[in-house]
């Protein structure tokens, strides 16, 4: 890192040198000693506004990656809720003799079947009915 920092020193000296000509020696190495200083203080401050930025979107990616976290155990922790009620519901069924946990899934199940061939019972009875 420190040769590519005074490798931008070079080049920023380089580039505001470049368009400052016309003085005599004594002037020339007063203002090449300005530059360079100046040069430096940008290359630091180049420097450090790099590494802020770097830092701020390795915090940005770390609080993403604990958000995802978050949502995960809170995901976790409501499927472990409901494997308890299910299993909790099973004990029930168990003690009473009734199949509760299987139930609503059943009842749905039937209920749809009920209605695509209740249409069909009723029409039968009707067809014989009318005959």
């Amino acid at each position: 890192m420190k040769s590519d920092k005074k490798q931008l020193v070079d080049e920023i000296s380089a580039l505001i040198l470049s368009n400052l000509k016309g003085l005599n020696e004594k002037s020339a190495k007063k203002l090449v000693k300005t530059v360079d200083k100046a040069s430096e203080e940008i290359a630091k401050k180049y420097a450090k506004l790099q590494k802020d930025e770097e830092e701020a979107k390795e915090k940005a990616e770390k609080k993403a990656a604990e958000k995802i976290k978050e949502q995960s155990k809170k995901v976790a922790k409501s499927k472990a809720k409901e494997a308890e009620k299910a299993a909790f519901d099973a004990k029930i069924a168990l003690v009473t003799g009734s199949e509760v946990a299987n139930a609503p899934i059943e009842k749905s199940k039937k209920s749809s079947s009920k209605k695509s061939s209740a249409p069909v019972e009723e029409e039968a009875p009707s067809s014989e009915s009318a005959e």
